[in-house]
C-alpha cells in the first residue's frame, strides 16, 4: 500500500512540474535590425562580400531568409575603394550566397599584398557601414628538412594490442624571417594530396600537426579564411617574439600507417600571414564555441570591426610549400 501510495505521488509531482510554465517578460529596448558584412581580402582571390541583416534575438524568425528580408538588391550598393582611389569598384550580387545572407563580389579585383581596402555598404531602410582593412605581405617560411619517423608503440600498447601495422609521423624543421615592418600572425596547417582506389582522382586533407614551440597559438573551430580547412585545428603565432628576425621551429604531423604513405601524392604546408583582425575573430569565435552547451559557460561578444553595423572584415596572404619527403 504505502509503494502504491509513493508512486501515485511521484506520478501528482511529475504532472506538477511539467505544467507548470515560468513566463519571463522582456522590458528592455527591441534593437533595430542593423547590416552585418562579412568578408575578408584574400590575395589571389576576387574580393567577396556577404550581406545580411541582423535579427533581435528574442524574434519568432532567426534563421534562413529573416536575415536577407528587407534588403533592397535593386538600390542597395557595395562599393570598395583600393588605396584611397576616388572611383570605387562596385561589387555585383552573385548567386553564392545562401539562405541567410547575399554574396557581393568584384571579379576584376584581387587584393595585393599592400592594399589598404574600405568597404562601404549602403541598403534603404538602413545605416550605413563600412570597415577596413589592410593586406599582409606574403610570408617568409622555408622548409628546411622533413623526414619520415617510425613511432614508438611501447608507450601506447593499450590502444594497439591487436594491431601489428607501423606508425610513422612525419617532422618538419621549418624557419620564418620576419621583416619587423607591421603588427601581424602567421597561420600554419600541413596538407597532404592523397590517391585512394575508390577515388583514383585523388584528394585533398588537412593534416594534424603538433609542435612544442612556446610561441604556438592552437585554435580549432570557425574559420575566417576560405583558403583554410574549416573542419581542422589551426595554429598562430604572433610576430610579436621574432619581430625582424629568423626564427627556426619543427611541427609534426599525425601517425600514419605503412598503407597510408603510399597513397600519399604530394604533402605541403599552407602558410599565411594574417592581419590582427582575422586571428582575434578566430579567437571570439573559439571562445563563442567553447561557451556552447556548458552550464556555466559565460556570455562571449563576436568580434566586429564595422563600423556602424555588424561583422568582420580582415586579410590574409596564403601561400603553399612544397614538403619534399
Amino acid at each position: 500500500m504505502k509503494k502504491i501510495l509513493a508512486s501515485g505521488m511521484l506520478a501528482v509531482l511529475l504532472l506538477l512540474s511539467v505544467g507548470c510554465e515560468k513566463i519571463i517578460e522582456f522590458n528592455g529596448e527591441e534593437t533595430k535590425p542593423s547590416l552585418t558584412v562579412s568578408s575578408y581580402a584574400e590575395v589571389g582571390t576576387p574580393l567577396t562580400v556577404f550581406v545580411a541583416s541582423s535579427v533581435f534575438f528574442l524574434s519568432d524568425q532567426k534563421y534562413g531568409k529573416a536575415f536577407t528580408e528587407g534588403l533592397d538588391t535593386l538600390r542597395g550598393s557595395v562599393r570598395c575603394f583600393v588605396n584611397g582611389e576616388k572611383t570605387p569598384h562596385t561589387l555585383q550580387l552573385f548567386p553564392e550566397g545562401d539562405v541567410s545572407s547575399l554574396c557581393y563580389q568584384e571579379p576584376f579585383y584581387e587584393p595585393t599584398p599592400g592594399d589598404h581596402i574600405r568597404l562601404e555598404v549602403e541598403f534603404p531602410g538602413f545605416e550605413p557601414v563600412w570597415a577596413e582593412t589592410d593586406v599582409p605581405l606574403r610570408p617568409s617560411f622555408e622548409v628546411l628538412s622533413a623526414h619520415w619517423v617510425r613511432m614508438d608503440l611501447d608507450e601506447l600498447s593499450g590502444l594497439f594490442d591487436d594491431d601489428e601495422s607501423e606508425y610513422y609521423e612525419l617532422e618538419i624543421n621549418l624557419a620564418v624571417t620576419d621583416d619587423g615592418s607591421y603588427d601581424k600572425f602567421y597561420f600554419l596547417q600541413p596538407v597532404a594530396y592523397m590517391v585512394e582506389e575508390w577515388l583514383p582522382d585523388g584528394f585533398w586533407t588537412s593534416l594534424t600537426m603538433s609542435s612544442n614551440d612556446i610561441i604556438f597559438r592552437e585554435l580549432s573551430g570557425g574559420n575566417a579564411m576560405s583558403s583554410l580547412p574549416e573542419d581542422s585545428a589551426r595554429y598562430f603565432f604572433s610576430d610579436a617574439l621574432i619581430k625582424g628576425q629568423r626564427h627556426t621551429f619543427t611541427v609534426t604531423t599525425g601517425m600514419f600507417t605503412k598503407t597510408d604513405l603510399d597513397h600519399i601524392q604530394y604533402i605541403g604546408m599552407l602558410a599565411a600571414t594574417t592581419n590582427e583582425s582575422v586571428y582575434w575573430y578566430d579567437v571570439s569565435i573559439n571562445e563563442v564555441q567553447s561557451g556552447l552547451g556548458g552550464i556555466f559557460a559565460e556570455g562571449t561578444t563576436l568580434y566586429s570591426n564595422v563600423h556602424g553595423g555588424y561583422g568582420f572584415f580582415g586579410a590574409t596572404a596564403p601561400m603553399l610549400l612544397d614538403v619534399e619527403w
